[in-house]
């Protein structure tokens, strides 16, 4: 697989993470539309696009090393990594979008903002370290066998 199918798969995970869960979290705690909430998320990704740039690197990196551990381990242990990390992404960046709309609606506009804006930081870098070492494991304790 390698990383060109880890990529676009991570792309579309991200999407379901940030789009998906600011329109589901506006929904249903806000009490938005589907119209406005998904007109808000695109507004706010296109004028914050350095943040989601941010918000984008943990996939991206995740996806990169699975790609690598591919290289020397077996292609179920890679894909096994990928799906674990690409789960506790989306997990994460869920709960960071319910946090941000709990907190607008209670005017705390700097735990609204802190809540998704540090999401690469805290949960993404603990993400992608732990992708780190289940790959070093996965390259030594699954090679890939020589033909």
């Amino acid at each position: 697989m390698g990383f060109k199918v880890y990529l676009p798969v991570a792309a579309i995970v991200l999407l379901v993470a940030t789009t998906g869960a600011d329109v589901v979290a506006a929904m249903s705690i806000a009490g938005e539309p589907l119209a406005t909430a998904m007109r808000e998320d695109l507004y706010w990704a296109r004028v914050e696009f350095a943040g989601t740039l941010l918000l984008l690197a943990p996939f991206v990196v995740v996806a990169r090393v699975c790609g690598l551990v591919e290289k020397y381990a077996r292609t179920r242990s890679a894909a096994f990594i990928f799906a674990g990390a690409m789960l506790a992404l989306l997990y994460f960046y869920f709960q960071g979008y319910q946090s941000a709309q709990h907190a607008a609606i209670q005017q705390m506009w700097t735990a609204a903002a802190l809540s998704v804006g540090l999401l690469p930081f805290t949960a993404g870098f603990v993400v992608t370290f732990a992708t780190m070492v289940a790959g070093a494991l996965a390259v030594r304790f699954d090679p890939r066998t020589s033909a």
